[in-house]
């Protein structure tokens, strides 16, 4: 039985929502992926009694427990604290904590701030991880069979020592872990109960963990099991019954995908965006190397700019701004402007208001203007909220891209 892991973090901005615990995603990802076994994944205040109170009850359950933020040098960081008071042990000074941070401030010509100090404290039955990402200091307990770990909250100086420090101190503590092999695949243009439909009852014959996350226009299956023969059977059974769909075997997204697929043929896209008002141009951006194939973008909102980018008058005034043939004159506009080999124009009613009987909220028109001189154009009603629809639209014409230059 592979080792057992509790995750646990510490802050009040989680418990409120005004942060997204993304440390807990990781943990868990890279955790299950190395061997262990992740059995809790919980948040406490920023508090000793809490911090005492939720370490005690995971304490009995799990053989790991990694706590995570609440190191920093303000009042409200009590996780040493509040650790120190569960094993009944004082804090300890770090000098050499201590000095290494006065080189960081002194490198960028600051004197060290007294509240600073705080961040070179440790329990005293635990060993300091050195945190050479940032100035929080994480540590260590061993007790018995039991690990606890402490690290920083900023998602970067975690993920950083968790490869650095972390990882390595785990892998000698618990040599024996079976390795879960894992199969991700990534698909889009199909819903999750079709996915499912597709890939019938049989699939399930094998023994293995399976899970299905549906996205915004895109759907990521996950499967781990501890035979390799068995994930080759499943291999073979969604490449045939999804092929149309399956975008990359990989977790990556599809801008992604369609950016290497243009790098590689040394094409060009360019986009024209009225609804989603730039949210494609940022999808594609987002990844680095898009300088090798994404000329531009445009966020051609009011029908003035519309025009001015290659709109004719005559269109809008005939079929209005959220129409199929504004679409295309603005998919074939920017690709001309911009001197690009592909062009998506996109228009349409984001909502909530702003729809009518015949437009309703959620209409949008996708627009791709090929090389030849050709504009293909697509009609979709989605649902959901402002958000939903912005996203969605940007998947689908993502996808349509996608399906035109695989």
């Amino acid at each position: 039985m592979n080792p057992t892991v509790a995750i646990l973090a510490v802050g009040n901005e989680l418990l409120r929502g005004s942060v997204v615990n993304t440390n807990a995603a990781f943990l868990g990802r890279e955790l299950t992926g190395s061997g262990f076994e992740v059995i809790s994944n919980g948040v406490c205040a920023d508090t000793q009694e809490a911090i005492r109170f939720r370490l005690a009850e995971i304490l009995r359950r799990a053989d790991v427990i990694l706590v995570t933020g609440g190191l920093g040098p303000t009042p409200d960081d009590v996780t040493r604290e509040g650790i120190a008071a569960h094993f009944k042990v004082p804090l300890l000074f770090s000098k050499a904590q201590f000095n290494r941070l006065k080189k960081i401030y002194k490198r960028f010509g600051k004197r060290i701030p007294a509240l600073v100090r705080r961040e070179a404290h440790y329990p005293a039955n635990a060993r300091p991880l050195i945190n050479r990402f940032g100035i929080a200091l994480g540590f260590s307990i061993v007790t018995g069979n039991k690990t606890v770990i402490a690290l920083p909250g900023v998602p970067a100086e975690l993920q950083n020592m968790y490869f650095d420090v972390v990882l390595p101190l785990l892998r000698k503590q618990y040599p024996r872990r079976d390795r879960a092999r894992k199969l991700v695949v990534k698909l889009t243009g199909i819903g999750e109960p079709d996915v499912m439909k597709k890939l019938g009852k049989d699939f399930f014959d094998d023994a293995f963990d399976f899970g299905i996350y549906p996205g915004s226009g895109e759907v990521a299956i996950r499967i781990m099991a501890q035979q390799k023969a068995v994930l080759l059977r499943l291999r073979k059974k969604i490449a045939a019954r999804l092929t149309d769909y399956i975008y990359a075997w990989e977790e990556i997204p599809l801008a992604a995908v369609t950016a290497k697929i243009l790098a590689r043929r040394r094409q060009t896209l360019a986009v024209a965006e009225s609804c989603t008002g730039g949210l494609l141009a940022a999808e594609i951006t987002r990844h680095s190397g898009a300088s090798r194939f994404f000329m531009g973008g445009t966020v051609a909102y009011h029908a003035s700019v519309k025009k001015k980018l290659g709109v004719s008058e005559k269109t809008l005034a005939s079929n209005g701004e959220v129409s199929r043939q504004v679409a295309a004159e603005l998919a074939s506009a920017v690709r001309s402007r911009m001197e690009a080999n592909y062009g998506i124009g996109i228009t349409g009613i984001a909502g909530p208001g702003g729809g009518t009987a015949k437009k309703p909220a959620g209409l949008v028109y996708i627009g791709l203007a090929l090389p030849h001189g050709k504009t293909r154009t697509w009609k979709h009603v989605f649902w959901g909220e402002r958000e939903q629809v912005r996203r969605r639209a940007v998947v689908k014409a993502l996808e349509y891209l996608w399906r035109t230059i695989r």
